[in-house]
């Protein structure tokens, strides 16, 4: 019996300071945005077209699945799609007020053919 009870008071002790530690790394990180990343979440809720629809405008322009998307912090005013399509990744950029496909770049494939990616 003694022995039960020190397994459950050490497996107590040990989620309540996991749970401490997490709880510090979360405070720590919680803080108020700064002034680039507000300018991201404002270009993000202002868009016209959001991130969804970009995926599914760039994946009926590439013939393609989808296999990353993201926000371009670049241009500030565009998202980023990779697709798939055959032995090909191409990314497209679709404009965040439009819908407008405004570029389109090849990667390199498996086998090394194409353009690098330097990511």
């Amino acid at each position: 019996m003694t022995r039960k009870k020190l397994v459950i008071g050490l497996s107590a002790a040990a989620l309540v300071s996991a749970a401490a530690i997490g709880g510090a790394a979360v405070a720590a990180n919680s803080g108020a945005p700064e002034q680039d990343e507000r300018g991201e979440i404002a270009a993000v809720n202002g868009a016209r077209v959001s991130l969804a629809q970009a995926v599914a405008i760039a994946e009926r322009q590439g013939s393609g699945k989808a296999m990353e998307a993201s926000f371009d912090d670049e241009s500030g005013r565009n998202w980023e799609v990779e697709i798939a399509a055959g032995d090909h990744v191409a990314t497209y950029v679709v404009d965040m007020a439009t819908g407008a496909v405004t570029a389109a770049a090849e990667e390199a494939d498996e086998a090394g053919e194409g353009p690098e990616d330097n990511d």
